[in-house]
């Protein structure tokens, strides 16, 4: 296995979404018959079961266009930010009165000596908008200038975040190594200071007020930091306009950082769905 093996996947990947297939279905081209998928509902499934969310993906939302915004690779693993837009279908124009919706979202995945995908895991989250609206403020300054840290930076910060078992520790600990003037990436497209993370777990934690978190991966490569966890509580309360159902659900998210050379994070981007459990139900219960 090499970075060259992975390079390759996100290549195949590239060129079949360039041939005419969205980016979404072109993923195939790169995927091993038997590659999982975990979802963004704690759900995990194969090729065929990931079609049925895609298909009311594009219902809600018909011209959904994902563009490449950065890539990253390990010699095991990719890791693909994308930028989405889209006009929302009526239903969710009349929820919040939008007629374009922006978002960010990313895509890690495992990659064999093949150069085939095996292990998938999907942070999209199109809808965003309706559980994090957004929030206009001034620009944010450029991030502090501080030297780029290693692998060894990079991983304290991992080990620290994991040591988290609930979101209030979780934000607690991402909150303390956010160095001064830290820029945050938000679910929504929201670009800020802390107070976007700090809204976002705002957010999910009113309507899921003892939320757990516990991690799924955690890998690092140069000075930076991707953090793969799931969420799992009962709604309570509001999650943007889904009321209160009592419901248990899980959801997948992920938080990527840049590390700077003292161990204090400078940049940040945030991954969460926590309305995919409630859209989409987990069939493993």
């Amino acid at each position: 296995m090499s970075i060259e093996h992975v390079r390759a996947a996100f290549e195949r990947w590239h060129a079949a979404a360039a041939a005419g297939s969205d980016l979404l279905s072109a993923v195939h081209a790169a995927c091993a018959p038997s590659c999982v998928i975990h979802m963004q509902n704690g759900e995990d499934g194969d090729l065929v079961s990931t079609e049925v969310q895609t298909t009311q993906a594009r219902a809600l939302m018909p011209d959904l266009a994902i563009e490449i915004e950065d890539l990253v690779c390990t010699e095991e693993r990719m890791l693909v930010q994308v930028a989405m837009s889209g006009s929302p279908s009526l239903i969710f124009r009349i929820a919040r009165g939008r007629r374009v919706f922006h978002a960010q979202g990313a895509v890690v995945a495992r990659v064999n000596d093949q150069s085939e995908i095996v292990e998938l895991w999907s942070y999209l989250n199109p809808g965003a908008m309706l559980t994090f609206p957004p929030r206009s403020g001034p620009p944010p300054l450029p991030p502090p200038s501080i030297a780029p840290g290693t692998e060894a930076d990079a991983n304290a910060v991992g080990w620290d975040w994991q040591r988290a078992v609930t979101a209030t520790e979780f934000l607690a600990h991402i909150l303390a190594s956010a160095a001064p003037g830290c820029i945050v990436h938000g679910t929504n497209g929201d670009i800020g200071g802390v107070e976007i993370l700090e809204y976002h777990f705002w957010v999910v934690q009113a309507a899921f007020p003892e939320l757990a978190v516990s991690f799924e991966a955690g890998y690092v490569t140069d000075d930076r930091l991707i953090a793969q966890f799931q969420f799992d509580g009962t709604q309570r309360g509001w999650l943007g306009i889904a009321p209160p159902s009592g419901s248990r659900v899980q959801s997948r998210g992920a938080i990527v950082a840049r590390v700077g050379a003292d161990r204090r994070v400078v940049e940040i981007w945030i991954y969460l769905a926590p309305g995919m459990g409630l859209i989409f139900p987990r069939r493993d219960r």
